[in-house]
């Protein structure tokens, strides 16, 4: 196992080294920074001064290495608007941001777990039916438009909720949902068919022909049936620090989304950088865990992954 993690930490590296690169590089090529950054009646001088002062006066080799230093030392730069570092901005915006992801993705995963284990252990009746087309609405609404009706009815009409800002757990529910959606409804769907998938396995169709309770037999299906959905859920979790750029926007939550909308109109170059990089190094932190989990719940694809990778 020990052996299994540490290929996988290496291959993390790897990619995130590839992907902050990429991220560096590609930043530079919509012109120069100080120029983007410089005020529209700023002249020659001061647009020098200023790309001197944030070191893009430097060779693009040299700004990259300094990039990487300051990366490993966890400095992302000073922000242009703020005047503050990055870090200070970033650290308490994420911690806004994965409570409001972590609060919808437990939402989604219990959700969307038990409804697709009801439809798959229960394949072609009116349940089944239902269940699917949840999982079909879930996946065609915007969550910008969901967000829309959840304030419309229980923020105006009912005034159960509140709307917008941070005061408390209440705030986290409408926005919570209104994110929850997609993920709940893509991992019923695929928790559904690997359910039908497993049933229609050989060792299922043995134990239900020695008479084994429906209980244990459930537990064995669901604990096959796991693989696919972790890898899922993963991923799914990784693409809602994205996807709440939208959502907290919407629901004004003081999140790195919002963080990072406000730095975009700003031009806050190194802002914006950071808050990529934080996002990219952060899914791939959490794909390094869903490999994990993997290894752990199934010996065999960390045995093979094991030995592919030597």
């Amino acid at each position: 196992m020990l052996r299994f993690a540490l290929s996988r930490l290496v291959q993390g590296l790897i990619a995130a080294l590839v992907i902050v690169s990429a991220v560096f590089f590609l930043a530079r090529l919509n012109g120069d920074p100080a120029t983007l950054l410089a005020p529209p009646d700023a002249g020659p001088e001061e647009i020098e001064a200023l790309r001197a002062e944030l070191g893009f006066d430097r060779p693009v080799l040299a700004q990259y290495l300094a990039f990487l230093g300051d990366l490993a030392r966890g400095d992302l730069g000073t922000s242009t608007s703020y005047h503050v570092p990055v870090s200070e901005l970033v650290v308490p915006a994420m911690g806004q941001t994965a409570q409001l992801a972590l609060v919808a993705f437990i939402l989604a995963l219990v959700t969307g777990v038990l409804l697709g284990a009801l439809a798959g252990s229960r394949a072609d009746t009116r349940t089944d039916t239902s269940v699917r087309l949840l999982a079909v609405v879930g996946q065609s609404v915007p969550s910008f438009w969901l967000g829309m009706l959840l304030i419309l009815l229980f923020a105006v009409n009912l005034n159960w909720l509140p709307a917008f800002g941070a005061d408390g757990p209440s705030s986290l529910i409408l926005p919570a949902v209104a994110l929850a959606a997609l993920p709940t409804a893509a991992i019923a769907r695929l928790t559904r068919s690997t359910v039908i998938e497993v049933h229609h396995k050989d060792f299922t169709l043995y134990e239900r022909a020695k008479g084994v309770s429906p209980h244990v037999l459930f537990g064995h299906v669901m604990r096959n049936a796991s693989l696919p959905v972790v890898t899922l859920a993963g991923l799914q979790l990784g693409a809602m620090f994205s996807q709440t750029i939208v959502v907290e926007n919407l629901f004004a939550w003081p999140g790195v989304g919002r963080l990072a909308i406000g730095a975009i109109g700003s031009k806050d170059f190194a802002l914006v950088q950071g808050v990529v990089v934080i996002n990219t190094l952060l899914f791939i932190a959490l794909l390094f865990v869903v490999d994990l989990l993997y290894g752990v719940l199934d010996p065999r694809v960390r045995d093979q992954r094991t030995t592919v990778g030597a």
